[in-house]
């Protein structure tokens, strides 16, 4: 089961809520499938909780430049759980730049899958 977030053109999203599929069973996590896109040389997605608490950080290592940085699984803390809902934000880092809010050619899809 999922539940998807596209984000399309140049939006940006700094928090993103997405519907659980259905509710967790027992011993089931939450996933979330980071689709990126093009990102700049040094640049990171930054994963976190609603109230600020990391998830991860995804660092494309060793693609060339204009090429995809393909699809990311991290897990859901519950505290990212409200609910029927997960509710996450997004960021990009650089070197020598203040993180801002990812475009939807560097985040193209936030997939949130159930299992165990």
């Amino acid at each position: 089961m999922l539940a998807i977030l596209v984000l399309g053109g140049s939006a940006a999203a700094q928090e993103l809520t997405l519907p659980l599929p259905r509710p967790l069973r027992p011993g089931e996590i939450a996933w979330l499938q980071v689709e990126v896109g093009r990102i700049g040389r040094g640049q990171e997605v930054i994963v976190a909780t609603a109230s600020g608490r990391d998830i991860g950080v995804i660092s494309p290592f060793a693609i060339r430049t204009g090429q995809e940085a393909g699809t990311y699984p991290l897990p859901v803390p519950t505290e990212a759980i409200e609910g029927d809902r997960v509710v996450v934000r997004l960021s990009i880092t650089q070197v020598g730049a203040p993180p801002r809010d990812p475009t939807g050619e560097e985040v193209r899809r936030v997939t949130v899958l159930l299992g165990p």
